[in-house]
């Protein structure tokens, strides 16, 4: 009896060393700095990456970066091709039919940037990004400006600088990362847009690490890890 007792206790400790060795695979669209971008090592950083890093410390997993295009990473997640998805996503209802999200941990206005001397009413072509709440906002709250999907905001603030387009729709806190290296350039919050928050995504099928991660984040914001990764990312 006492073998059978001990090769179950050694396979239950065996099946906890797996699962804390099986790391958390993470999935963003690097191209949204402060919050992810590839750096000149082609690593991905940002205050979403060191954020979900200090996270999987708190609970003790490791984690790993994979970068795919942002109109697939809810899709990704159900389907349970990555654990999380970080990538400045709102928390919306839409997205809540098909995923679960974290609490808040980033509250977000949206702004356009334009050239300096350009009012609202003078745009007549908005890039977002390609199944981005802001184009899903334009499209349905905004019919009578033209919008135009991007893969990514780098290549929708590219065009902006040529003046191929009037404007970009965006998150504030990314668009003045972008005015702090570019003149000439003012933004516009847009009225309409309801103030909300960023959340992680996770699979429906596993509310366990939901709850690790939602009580992993009320510890980083008690113990001032989250203010600190704040400060150093968004430099207040």
């Amino acid at each position: 009896m006492w073998l059978k007792f001990l090769f179950f206790i050694t396979l239950l400790f065996s099946n906890w060393l797996v699962a804390e060795e099986v790391p958390l695979r993470v999935v963003t669209e690097a191209s949204y700095p402060p919050f992810e971008s590839f750096n000149e090592h082609k690593q991905i950083v940002g205050f979403d990456i060191a954020l979900t890093k200090a996270l999987c410390q708190q609970i003790k997993r490791r984690c790993e970066f994979y970068h795919q295009p942002f109109d697939s990473l809810l899709d990704s997640v159900a389907a349970g091709n990555y654990d999380l998805a970080i990538s400045a996503l709102d928390i919306t209802d839409a997205r809540l039919e098909q995923v679960s999200f974290s609490q808040p941990y980033f509250e977000n206005t949206a702004v356009y940037i334009s050239h300096a001397g350009f009012e609202l009413a003078d745009f007549s072509v908005i890039a977002v990004q390609s199944g981005s709440s802001f184009q899903h906002f334009l499209r349905s709250q905004r019919p009578e400006l033209l919008s135009i999907s991007y893969p990514s905001y780098q290549l929708a603030l590219a065009n902006l600088s040529q003046g191929k387009i009037d404007a970009v729709f965006l998150d504030a806190a990314a668009a003045q990362y972008w005015l702090a290296s570019h003149t000439g350039f003012v933004t516009q919050v847009e009225p309409k847009y309801p103030v909300g928050g960023l959340g992680i995504a996770v699979s429906k099928q596993n509310p366990s690490l939901l709850q690790q991660i939602n009580h992993a984040l009320t510890v980083l914001k008690n113990n001032g890890r989250y203010q600190s990764l704040y400060k150093h990312y968004f430099k207040q």
